[in-house]
């Protein structure tokens, strides 16, 4: 019996062929997951003061916009509020990778 592996080992070594790469990666020290999570915090309350402006400006197209283009005025503002948070998001990705990787 000794010699049988349970299903939770068999599937680290399928995911340890699968993905060989896992294995090499160097495990974060307290000081870098400190760093990512300020990171995401602040990208995060980045995102979320764009999202209420970007409402409370879509709130006020009435009294700006004619009513017949308020739609078109309303969907430019969601696509530019999605633009943005992706631009955000990517931004962060790079700076959490320079985290996790730094050159020195």
């Amino acid at each position: 019996m000794s010699g049988l592996k349970s299903s939770w080992e068999l599937s680290l070594e399928r995911s340890d062929d699968l993905v060989p790469e896992l294995k090499t990666k160097k495990k974060l020290t307290k000081k870098q997951k400190e760093q990512i999570a300020e990171i995401r915090k602040d990208y995060a309350a980045q995102v979320a003061d764009r999202d209420v402006t970007t409402q409370d400006k879509i709130r006020k197209l009435s009294d700006r916009v004619p009513p017949e283009e308020i739609e078109d005025a309303r969907q430019k503002l969601e696509s530019q509020f999605r633009d943005d948070k992706k631009a955000l998001d990517e931004k962060m990705e790079s700076e959490i990778e320079v985290v996790r990787n730094p050159k020195g």
